[in-house]
């Protein structure tokens, strides 16, 4: 298992946001705007929720990944575990990087 020592921080330099699972044609097409979008992506998660990934560096993150407000940081963080960290599981189901990701899985998945 990866310590939050030896991580340097992953989950301190995304974001990631819950969104609606697609149902319909303009669901899908909401999507694909995301994706059109330098640096976002998209994917499905263990449990098939959907979700937007931001990459965007916490500005309280020093050089070595550790944290520089840790007593006072925000409560997300302090009910994060080790063992739910993105580089203990394997989180990421389906990865959408580009609009032809997302169209490649609508048509397998109609």
């Amino acid at each position: 298992m990866i310590t939050c020592e030896k991580c340097n921080g992953l989950c301190c330099r995304r974001i990631a946001i819950r969104i609606d699972t697609p149902i319909t044609k303009k669901d899908f097409e909401d999507i694909k705007w995301y994706l059109y979008h330098k640096n976002l992506s998209v994917y499905i998660d263990n449990e098939y929720s959907w979700l937007v990934l931001i990459p965007s560096k916490c500005k309280y993150l020093d050089k070595k990944g550790k944290c520089k407000i840790y007593n006072k940081r925000p409560h997300v963080c302090k009910i994060s575990k080790v063992s739910e960290c993105e580089r203990n599981i394997e989180e990421t189901k389906v990865l959408f990087k580009t609009p032809k990701d997302l169209e490649k899985y609508m048509k397998l998945n109609p």
